[in-house]
């Protein structure tokens, strides 16, 4: 209040707030009062000069003034680390948690520098629930990385940053152990070449199991499979080399001549042709897998028994078949079928005529030599009849 002379001695301002009056504070002509008002709405005043009497001097001075509603505090969120290593590794992921939480309930984000060239990351945040941030350092070095929480304040507060050195170190080479070499039975080959113990188990990858490799001979055989790949354990081919492309009915002049089940992987659809496909492939590292002998083949045979007929390419040529197993000559057939060690040889297929050798048979050179694994059996057939094929180096 502005008074337009000084007061006279004795006399006071003072302002009716409407709950009394009130003694205003000031020399000379310039008086003033400060108050907390706790009632919003329209509120209204009188200034007036009273003496010790609280009698009315002069002209009172009234007026209004509105009062509303204060706006909230807004507080800052506060951000807490939940956990983080102080060491990384290279081109592996890195993880940090983080809790962040609002008194008032309008928590926004957590920002996180990781201290790299890489951009801040922002994720959403919920209130007092962990934050999990993930990040892959690409070199070896010191990284000291930061976060804040934000909330949706206006203007937005930040908390205070959590930080953090983390390590990081080049990934250490991991050094492959090769099992002992054996000396009798089989050992387990995988697609990089590699010996691998009998627990491995077959797959795609470098270091699943694709082969087998028989001690004794120093052989090394494909091991089928069942994924629909090149080496699936269903699939048939005609004995021929890229003389004799494929069976083709055109080709003989007689309808269905040829086995319906060719033609499933194109070129493979010939033993020649699966040949230069694995090869291609490098299987189990190598490029020179063949079509086994029938020599070769029939050491494959395994007779529960133990006993074994002395078998030869002449005699068979002589005869035109043969048993490896003597209890399975007939007429009684007693060896447990298969004739093959399932552990090293899984998803053998015993149908058929099974497996076609590389042999010729001496007296027709449009056949040749097959194995039979469900009963040891071997015999001859024409080589446009499809039969499996197991490779071998």
């Amino acid at each position: 209040a502005t008074l337009n002379a000084p007061l006279t001695a004795g006399n006071k301002v003072k302002i009716d707030l409407g709950k009394g009056l009130a003694s205003m504070t000031g020399t000379n002509t310039s008086y003033s009062l400060s108050r907390a008002i706790y009632t919003t709405g329209k509120q209204n005043y009188k200034i007036k000069i009273v003496n010790a009497r609280n009698v009315v001097q002069g002209t009172a001075s009234s007026g209004s003034y509105t009062v509303t509603s204060a706006e909230p505090k807004n507080n800052a969120p506060t951000l807490t680390l939940t956990s983080a290593d102080a060491t990384a590794t290279a081109n592996k992921k890195y993880l940090v948690t983080l809790n962040a939480k609002d008194v008032d309930a309008n928590l926004s984000s957590i920002t996180m520098n990781w201290g790299d060239s890489t951009a801040p990351e922002t994720l959403t945040a919920t209130d007092s629930k962990d934050l999990v941030f993930s990040h892959t350092y690409a070199t070896a070095s010191s990284f000291g990385w930061n976060a804040f929480a934000t909330d949706k304040g206006s203007p937005a507060l930040t908390s205070k940053l959590v930080s953090k050195i983390v390590t990081v170190s080049n990934p250490v080479p991991v050094e492959i152990i090769e099992p002992p070499i054996k000396t009798s039975g089989y050992t387990k080959i995988a697609n990089n070449g590699l010996r691998l113990p009998d627990s491995a188990t077959l797959g795609t990858n470098p270091t699943d199991w694709a082969c087998t490799k028989d001690n004794k001979t120093g052989l090394v055989w494909e091991v089928k499979t069942t994924d629909g790949g090149l080496r699936n354990m269903n699939y048939y081919y005609a004995n021929y080399d890229e003389i004799y492309p494929k069976c083709d009915d055109a080709l003989w002049g007689v309808a269905g001549y040829c086995n319906n089940g060719l033609g499933k992987l194109g070129d493979s659809t010939n033993t020649d042709g699966f040949v230069k496909a694995t090869n291609k492939q490098s299987l189990c590292g190598a490029q020179d897998w063949r079509l086994p002998s029938w020599g070769e083949l029939m050491q494959l045979v395994s007779c529960s028994d133990g006993k074994y007929n002395q078998l030869d390419e002449a005699t068979l040529n002589s005869q035109g078949y043969g048993f490896v197993c003597k209890s399975n000559a007939p007429p009684t057939i007693n060896t447990t079928s298969p004739t093959i060690d399932t552990t090293y040889f899984p998803n053998t297929m015993y149908d058929g005529f099974s497996y076609w050798s590389s042999s010729p048979y001496a007296n027709d050179s449009d056949s040749a030599w097959y194995v039979s694994f469900g009963n040891g059996f071997s015999s001859n057939t024409y080589k446009f009849n499809g039969g499996h094929v197991r490779l071998v180096r």
